[in-house]
C-alpha cells in the first residue's frame, strides 16, 4: 500500500503567512520550546533563535533517537524537524555586548519564547521581570515540565518524565506495564499548546495594549490530552477500560483481515444493524444475545468471535470498501510506513517535501487556506550578521563583535 511521495516542493513565499510581520525571539532547547517556535515560523512569523557562541543547539548533533542511528544527514533532519523556518543567531548573551544585543532584540520583538528553567533564565537576564522591563508589550511565553508551582516546579523534565508523571504511560498501555510511545509526543503537544497560548496572548495584547506571561507545561498538556479519562476518574470514580481487544466491546474495535487490520466504530444503537448486514451477519440481529447494546456487552466475547472469523476472510481494502458503502464508520489500521504515500494525507498536504528534501508536517492547522511555510533549517549562526544588521549595527561593529567572541 505504501508508495513514494510524487509531489514536488510547493513554491511559497514564507513571508506571506498569517503571522507575517510578527517578531519572535527564541531561547530554547531540545523539542518542546522549538516546536512552539516552529508553529509560529510555519505561519510566517520572523523567528530569531539564539544559540550560545561555542555551544550550538544539542539537537544539531544527536546520533540516535528511539533506536534509529542518525548519521550527519539524520542529525540535520532532526534539527530541521523542530527548527525549520527560523533565523539563526550565534550570540554570547552573557557578555556585556551580547546583553546589549539581547536587549535590543527584546525591545523590537512581539514574543519572547523559552523553555529554559528559571535559574538559567535569571543567569542570562531573560527572566520575566527583566524582559518586561525592557518591553512591556512583549508576550513572554514559557514552556515547563511538571508545572511552575509546587515542590517539583524546578525539577528537570523532558518527554520521558512528562509522560510518566502525567499518567500517560499508564493510560496508553493495554496492560499494567507502562507504554512509552516514541517520538517525543509530550514535548510536541506541549510546544503546540504553547504556540496556541502565544496567539491568545497576542489577542489579549491587542485588546489591552499590555504584554504578559503565557505558559504551559508537560504535565498540564498531558492532562489536557487525557481530559476525558482523568476527568472521569476524578469526577465519577470510574476508570476507562484499557484497550484489550479480547475485553473491549466488539462494536468499536480493530480486527485482523486477510492481509492487515481494520477498525470499526458502531457507537450508536442504530449503527449495529447496517454493520451486521455489511458483515453478512444480519441473522445475529435476531439472536437475543446480540439484540441490543446491553445484551452485546454481556456477550461481547461471543460476538467478537463471529467478527473475527468473518473479517479474516477478506482483505482490508475489500472490507473498507464494502463497510464504507454501507455507511459503517471504519478505517484501515495504517502502519507508519503507509502514511508518507497515503492519498488522503497528500491530498490535504499534511505531509510535504521541504526545501532541503526532508518530508514532514508543515503546520498543525490551517489559517485562511495557509498550510504552512515550506522552508529549511538554518545553519548554526547563519543569520548572525543579518540580524545584527537589522538592529542597525555596521559591518565594522559586527566584525569587532566577532573578533571579541561575542558572536560567531
Amino acid at each position: 500500500m505504501t508508495t513514494d511521495i510524487a509531489v514536488e516542493p510547493t513554491q511559497r513565499n514564507d513571508r506571506t503567512g498569517p503571522l507575517t510581520g510578527l517578531r519572535v525571539l527564541e531561547v530554547t532547547k531540545y523539542v518542546q520550546g522549538p516546536v512552539a517556535g516552529l508553529v509560529l515560523a510555519s505561519l510566517g512569523a520572523d523567528v530569531v533563535k539564539i544559540e550560545q557562541v561555542g555551544r550550538q543547539d544539542a539537537m544539531r548533533s544527536v546520533t540516535m533517537m528511539h533506536g534509529v542511528d542518525l548519521d550527519e544527514r539524520g542529525a540535520a533532519w532532526l534539527y530541521a524537524a523542530v527548527n525549520r523556518g527560523k533565523r539563526a543567531l550565534a550570540l554570547d548573551v552573557t557578555s556585556p555586548a551580547g546583553q546589549q544585543v539581547f536587549h535590543d532584540l527584546v525591545a523590537r520583538s512581539d514574543v519572547f519564547l523559552t523553555n529554559l528553567r528559571s535559574k538559567g533564565l535569571f543567569a542570562i537576564g531573560a527572566d520575566l521581570d527583566s524582559v518586561l522591563a525592557i518591553n512591556p508589550r512583549i508576550v513572554y511565553a514559557q514552556g515547563g515540565g511538571l508545572g511552575f508551582e509546587g515542590p517539583l516546579a524546578n525539577d528537570p523534565c523532558q518527554d520521558t518524565i512528562g509522560m510518566a508523571y502525567s499518567g500517560f504511560m499508564d493510560n496508553s498501555s493495554p496492560t499494567e506495564e507502562p507504554n512509552y510511545p516514541p517520538g517525543s509526543m509530550s514535548d510536541v503537544l506541549t510546544g503546540t499548546n504553547l504556540a496556541s497560548a502565544i496567539l491568545a496572548g497576542l489577542v489579549q495584547r491587542q485588546l489591552t495594549g499590555r504584554g504578559g506571561l503565557v505558559r504551559t507545561s508537560q504535565l498540564q498538556s498531558m492532562l489536557w490530552l487525557q481530559l476525558l479519562p482523568v476527568g472521569m476518574l476524578a469526577s465519577v470514580g470510574g476508570r476507562m477500560a484499557r484497550f484489550v481487544r479480547e475485553d473491549t466491546t466488539p462494536l468499536y474495535s480493530a480486527y485482523p483481515t486477510a492481509d492487515g487490520w481494520i477498525a470499526i466504530a458502531a457507537i450508536h444503537a442504530h449503527q449495529w444493524p447496517p454493520l451486521a448486514a455489511a458483515l453478512g451477519l444480519d441473522h445475529l440481529l435476531e439472536d437475543p444475545r446480540f439484540s441490543n447494546f446491553e445484551a452485546i456487552d454481556v456477550n461481547k466475547k461471543a460476538l467478537a468471535s463471529y467478527f473475527e472469523e468473518t473479517i479474516r476472510q477478506r482483505s482490508t481494502a475489500q472490507w473498507w470498501a464494502s463497510l464504507r458503502a454501507a455507511g459503517v464508520w471504519c478505517a484501515p489500521v495504517n502502519r507508519l510506513e503507509d502514511l508518507p504515500g497515503d492519498e488522503q494525507v497528500l491530498a490535504n498536504e499534511y505531509l510535504v517535501p521541504f526545501e532541503d528534501g526532508f518530508v514532514g508536517t508543515p503546520t498543525p492547522f490551517e489559517v485562511d487556506g495557509w498550510q504552512g511555510a515550506r522552508s529549511r533549517a538554518a545553519a548554526y549562526g547563519e543569520h548572525t550578521d543579518e540580524v545584527l544588521g537589522d538592529l542597525g549595527l555596521s559591518h565594522e561593529e559586527i566584525m569587532a563583535m566577532r573578533a571579541a567572541g561575542t558572536i560567531w
